[in-house]
């Protein structure tokens, strides 16, 4: 009798250990949710847009997108680990909650190495300079000086939509040699609204969030923080061409998972996402956007989160933000 039992037990795990890549290749069966960590309107929200409709005709199932802002993508972060690893919760992050927290955070209730499973690369995308048309400096050494003038009596006010534009604001008050005063938002669309509206003095931004302000001429770019003009922007010139080489800030969006969701899953999201990126209206919508794709492997994600985890504690580091 007990030989027997053993048997029945010995089978029966083997049935279990065979059963999951059978389970990984009928997903998904549900509704996917996306967790977003900024609000609609943001580049993050634009791109999970156009590539969670490709992922509705590839995988067969809706994609439910949930905006869930603050605490500089912490709160986002905090949810998608907690959910369920099944694959029905996916996480599209940034360099915010995936890099640049674990420097500036003095302790994080997520660890973005240990309690996510890399998917895929999605986007890249820099930041630019923007003021409203009578600040009174139309490139950066005008705005230089004019943050200069300011610094005595009334610093620039410079408003933050996410830790990366708080980052780069103070490297660029650090290389300029001036005084400014954060005025940190839980989004991007609220600090263009404030700027519009004379609330704030300047803001660095992704371009998407704010190439309606700038084509109706409500708000005018003095520069991009990148290492090559942006294919959208071609008159505007980078950080380095205009003396600031140090204020370099390109930001990133990729695709997670909760930790220990099943491999197979984690093949076929990646998978999908690659087709996605690689289809010309894809590409020709994120363009559209003003960002780059950024295609990766769950691999490659991996090694590259540990990179930007490093590369952006030198940028906090440099910039000379507090720990929070």
């Amino acid at each position: 009798m007990e030989f027997a039992r053993r048997r029945l037990l010995t089978a029966a795990a083997c049935m279990g250990l065979g059963a999951t890549p059978g389970w990984a290749q009928t997903y998904p069966q549900r509704p996917i949710k996306l967790i977003l960590p900024f609000p609609a309107g943001s580049a993050t929200d634009g791109t999970a847009r156009v590539i969670a409709e490709d992922l509705r005709k590839g995988l067969g199932q809706p994609i439910v997108i949930e905006n869930q802002a603050g605490a500089d993508g912490n709160i986002a972060a905090m949810n998608a680990r907690r959910a369920p690893n099944d694959g029905y919760t996916l996480f599209m992050s940034t360099n915010s909650a995936h890099a640049v927290n674990k420097t500036l955070y003095a302790s994080l209730p997520f660890d973005p190495e240990k309690d996510f499973e890399p998917v895929a690369g999605l986007i890249r995308i820099p930041l630019t300079l923007l003021v409203r048309p009578d600040f009174g400096a139309s490139d950066v050494a005008g705005f230089v000086r004019v943050a200069k003038a300011r610094s005595a009596s009334k610093p620039l006010s410079f408003g933050s939509g996410n830790t990366s534009s708080q980052i780069a604001a103070a490297l660029l008050a650090s290389a300029a040699g001036v005084q400014i005063t954060p005025v940190p938002y839980r989004g991007t669309p609220q600090a263009l609204t404030d700027l519009v509206g004379g609330q704030i003095d300047a803001l660095l931004v992704d371009p998407y969030s704010s190439m309606g302000f700038v084509q109706s001429g409500q708000l005018k770019v003095l520069a991009v923080t990148d290492n090559v003009r942006h294919p959208l922007l071609p008159h505007v010139p980078t950080m380095p061409e205009a003396g600031y080489p140090a204020v370099q800030v390109v930001t990133w969006a990729a695709l997670f998972a909760p930790a220990g969701t099943d491999a197979a899953i984690v093949e076929r999201l990646s998978s999908e996402v690659a087709k996605s990126l690689a289809r010309p209206e894809t590409q020709a919508a994120v363009q559209k956007m003003a960002m780059a794709t950024m295609p990766m492997t769950p691999t490659e994600l991996r090694g590259f989160v540990a990179s930007e985890i490093r590369h952006w504690g030198r940028l906090v580091e440099l910039a000379g933000i507090p720990k929070k």
